[in-house]
């Protein structure tokens, strides 16, 4: 418990000032990238527990992780304009051709393919589990630093959301846990657990929302904005008959399952594989994906939703 503790203020020291100081918005992509090379690593290390994956195929396969990662960030300036000031657009700017990410992906399952004719021992099935992993790694991780490029509360959301599901499923489950969520898939985890996890975030994510206008001023220079300025206002949703706060208490609720959905799609990974944590990056809390597993997926899920709000309300993504 020591180490956890100890680790876990040095992630905090180390993380939240790039995550909330503007000027530090470079370092936390820096940040960010290094911790999807660690997260390569780990799934390709699981992998080789049953079969062993070639050498080559994994710097190739990392390599194109990065790509896709490369190529979802900077595809995102045409939707969004926030993304545009972001370290990765900036320097893949410098070069006369778009990176396509259409063509991205085309070009990386082709390549994939072949290599699973020519590489002894790298069959289809394992070239379909490594292209699987790159989409996994590469969108989540970019949907972390599109939600950064929208604004630190997008961040602060996300993460108040699933840390309070993830403490608080863990609280619940320990004192009134009785009946088990996923047995085979993670066993500790109860369906009182998961529902205590979701209450307690979606009353601390739902009041964020809600009050956000009125501690707006503190991080905006005095200017009062709502929570989705940049996004949508509250009477695109009122002009289609859903009221705000049922919109926003939905979206809580709907966050807080995709933390706990994300966690188990962890968990069944490392069951499947037979291992406990998926490295020893961070002492105490194993990897990368032990750590951010429910953080990553619910990224990508608010990214979709955030997508999907816009075309429901038929707002303008500034």
């Amino acid at each position: 418990m020591k180490k956890r503790i100890i680790t876990a203020i040095i992630m905090g020291t180390v993380l939240l000032p790039a995550i909330i100081i503007p000027a530090l918005k470079p370092v936390l992509e820096i940040i960010v990238f290094i911790l999807l090379l660690c997260a390569c690593y780990e799934v390709l290390h699981m992998y080789d527990q049953k079969h062993h994956i070639n050498r080559r195929i994994k710097i190739v396969s990392t390599f194109f992780t990065c790509l896709i990662y490369f190529a979802v960030v900077d595809s995102y300036q045409f939707i969004s304009t926030t993304i545009s000031d972001s370290l990765i657009c900036r320097f893949l700017a410098k070069f006369p051709y778009e990176l396509n990410l259409t063509m991205v992906l085309i070009v990386v399952f082709i390549i994939m393919m072949f290599l699973s004719l020519v590489v002894k021992g790298f069959e289809i099935e394992d070239c379909g589990r490594i292209f699987l992993m790159m989409l996994y790694l590469s969108l989540t991780f970019a949907s972390f630093t599109i939600l950064r490029s929208y604004g630190v509360r997008f961040i602060v959301y996300m993460l108040l959301v699933t840390a309070f599901t993830d403490i608080f499923a863990l609280v619940f489950g320990m004192k009134f846990g009785k009946h088990k969520l996923a047995p085979v898939v993670s066993p500790k985890k109860t369906w009182e657990g998961a529902i205590g996890g979701s209450l307690v975030a979606t009353i601390i994510g739902f009041a964020f929302l809600l009050l956000y206008k009125y501690i707006s001023p503190y991080f905006h220079e005095g200017q009062t904005i709502e929570f989705f300025t940049g996004v949508f206002s509250p009477k695109y949703v009122n002009d289609k008959k859903v009221h705000y706060v049922f919109f926003i208490l939905i979206l809580t609720v709907f966050m807080s399952c995709c933390g706990q959905i994300g966690d188990l799609v962890a968990s069944k990974l490392k069951r499947g594989y037979g291992i406990k944590d998926y490295s020893n990056i961070f002492p105490g809390h194993g990897g990368v994906l032990d750590r951010f597993d429910s953080a990553l997926f619910t990224s990508a899920t608010f990214v979709a939703m955030i997508q999907l709000i816009a075309v429901v309300f038929s707002a303008e993504i500034a």
